[in-house]
């Protein structure tokens, strides 16, 4: 399995966790069965007639393709000029280890749209014994919030669901902080951050 198959299959497993199942109504698949059995009804298109000229002549069928499609154009135009591209609703970054953490990764997916962010580790060794991994959101002007502790599982891995939007922020940040609730700021400089920006 490829790198990315494995931060797909992850980011999918983290995605379901915040979904609850729903059991489908009653008699539905009595209903599919007894829709698949029944044959196929014959429907007939309805005849239309073309319209007329000021001569009362008919109007030649590439004409009236014609005008519609210059007015399918036409609105398409228009609504392209008049409207704005909307911002990507999705954004990838990545930020990585230095120093003693040189060689881990993590994979940033923010889910705009969603107001929330999805942080996929790799490579993270165990904190020690009383520690855990605290993210934090750092603005441009350099304030620290807090956004969630973790501690990753045996292979060194872990998803973070960040549970507000990435949006004013421009560095993500880790660094190693008292357990099992981490602290309010961070009491070290981080060797684990990126850009989100």
């Amino acid at each position: 399995m490829s790198e990315q198959e494995e931060m797909d299959t992850r980011l999918l497993e983290a995605l379901a966790l915040g979904v609850d199942p729903v059991p489908p109504p009653s008699g539905l698949r009595e209903r599919i069965l007894a829709a698949a059995s029944e044959p196929a009804r014959e429907e007939h298109g309805r005849l239309v007639s073309l319209p007329r000229n000021a001569f009362g002549r008919r109007i030649p069928v590439g004409a009236v393709a014609a005008a519609v499609a210059i007015a399918l154009l036409a609105g398409l135009l228009v609504g392209r000029t008049t409207t704005p591209e909307p911002p990507p609703a999705v954004a990838h970054f990545t930020i990585s280890g230095h120093g003693a953490f040189q060689g881990v990764t993590a994979k940033v997916v923010d889910l705009k749209s969603e107001g929330v962010a999805l942080v996929t580790f790799d490579h993270l060794p165990a904190p020690p014994p009383g520690q855990v991994y605290e993210l934090w959101l750092i603005t441009p002007g350099g304030k620290a919030d807090p956004a969630g502790v973790f501690v990753p599982d045996a292979g060194g891995g872990k998803v973070v669901v960040v549970g507000q939007s990435l949006a004013g922020y421009s560095l993500m940040a880790v660094t190693v902080e008292a357990g099992p609730d981490g602290v309010g700021s961070p009491t070290q400089q981080p060797q684990i951050y990126g850009t989100v920006a």
